[in-house]
């Protein structure tokens, strides 16, 4: 499973986004977690919806109004495309992202 870790702001809060691929399910994910580490969005809420699609990821990013760095969305779009396993990136608004496993 990859995971993209970003600091964004939810309705004025500063919240912990956690978005990926997880190869064994083959779909995408995303988690919004506060400060307390309450989860605020998981798209487990909403198994209804195509997590096997990039688009649905991207809609419900936009839907919550998460301001991500820009290359978040476009990494974990090429984890699920490549089919990628164990990865954990920290992006951050103003710098590269860094990678932070590989395995």
């Amino acid at each position: 499973m990859s995971q993209h870790l970003a600091t964004a702001r939810l309705n004025g809060r500063r919240v912990e986004v956690v978005a990926g691929f997880d190869r064994r399910l083959g779909d995408y994910f995303l988690q919004v977690v506060d400060e307390r580490n309450d989860m605020l969005y998981t798209s487990l809420q909403e198994p209804l919806l195509d997590w096997t699609d990039i688009s649905t990821l991207r809609g419900k990013v936009a839907e919550l109004g998460l301001q991500l760095p820009s290359l978040v969305l476009c990494e974990v779009e090429s984890d699920g495309l490549q089919l990628a396993g164990n990865r954990i990136v920290r992006h951050a608004a103003d710098g590269p992202p860094v990678t932070l496993m590989v395995g």
